[in-house]
């Protein structure tokens, strides 16, 4: 996935072209990840309105969407603002061409305009959910997720989620390794996971105990290996269970049992790009315990298993991690 095309219509949120910009535009070589090609296409390559203020030169018109590896539609300020058939049917071949075709925020409007959301799941910003569900009213409507993905079709929820979505497509298509990299590069977390709820009432506990969540989660991400659960989670951050279960789920929208095996997998995916280490090795250090742990919780996330996952993810001389998700069902 190296080339990325933009989908620019009036009102293209300033926010969501850049993250885009940040996430798939900047040059990040020194940092191993290798440069991408992205084309801005708007009708005519004429100059097209940003929101909240602002303008930008389209590179290309609609048909330089064609041959994109990814296709992204940021959200509009007004997303019922209609969409043009031109930009409709180029979505709908960029996709039919095998294409990943995904939307920031209300870009959802934009995907459903052109079918694409039919019978596929979708969300968007949580303000906009009751409109999404007249507006694609055949879409399997998620109202609880920070993203969706299904037959190369996604839709993120709203402002911050969208970054979340880029950043998961690059753990997709270009290893955990690349994706921890970039986020490091963007100071923040290398992915919070697609199912997490995208709005929480309490983003942070109101008086977190000694140590606190914080400061939990960086001891666990530093003991991976060890043997420890969630009584050892509760055990440092000095809470019951009870307790730790609630304000954990709070502050980040997931259980600390689903987290931390989360951190386990992440550990693993970038041992199997980064050394040699074998299977068997890669499944202890990363606190997974056993080959056939590894292998069964690694197909669970990523689809394939550890094998495959290392082929594709090779490190190439110079860190660079090189190799694009194949299109298959089969595992090792």
């Amino acid at each position: 996935m190296r080339t990325i095309g933009v989908l620019l219509l009036p009102g293209t949120r300033a926010f969501d072209l850049g993250v885009i910009a940040e996430v798939w535009a900047q040059d990040r070589s020194e940092s191993g990840i290798e440069p991408f090609t992205v084309r801005l296409c708007g009708a005519g390559r004429r100059r097209t309105s940003l929101s909240p203020f602002g303008e930008v030169t389209p590179t290309h018109g609609l048909s330089g969407l064609d041959g994109c590896d990814l296709v992204l539609a940021p959200g509009r300020d007004d997303p019922h603002t209609p969409v043009p058939p031109a930009a409709s049917a180029a979505l709908r071949r960029a996709h039919r061409a095998g294409a990943t075709v995904a939307a920031l925020c209300s870009g959802a409007f934009t995907l459903a305009v052109a079918g694409l959301l039919d019978g596929r799941p979708a969300t968007t910003h949580w303000w906009d959910l009751d409109a999404l569900a007249v507006a694609a009213p055949l879409a399997r409507l998620q109202r609880d997720v920070l993203y969706t993905e299904a037959d190369g079709v996604l839709t993120s929820a709203g402002v911050v989620g969208g970054l979340d979505l880029c950043l998961h497509l690059v753990r997709r298509d270009h290893g955990a390794d690349v994706a921890a990299k970039l986020a490091r590069r963007l100071v923040m977390p290398p992915a919070r996971e697609g199912g997490q709820r995208q709005y929480v009432e309490n983003p942070l506990p109101a008086a977190p105990a000694r140590p606190g969540l914080s400061s939990t989660m960086d001891w666990a991400l530093a003991r991976l290996a060890e043997e420890i659960g969630v009584a050892e989670l509760c055990g440092h951050a000095g809470m019951s269970e009870r307790t730790f279960h609630r304000e954990f789920a709070a502050a980040t929208g997931v259980t600390p049992g689903r987290w931390l095996r989360v951190q386990r997998v992440r550990l693993a995916q970038r041992l199997l790009e980064t050394t040699e280490l074998p299977v068997e090795r890669v499944a202890q250090r990363s606190g997974l315990g056993t080959a056939a742990n590894l292998r069964r919780r690694l197909r669970a996330e990523v689809g394939v298993g550890p094998d495959s996952y290392r082929r594709t993810f090779r490190s190439a001389p110079g860190g660079v991690t090189v190799g694009v998700w194949p299109n298959t069902s089969t595992s090792s």
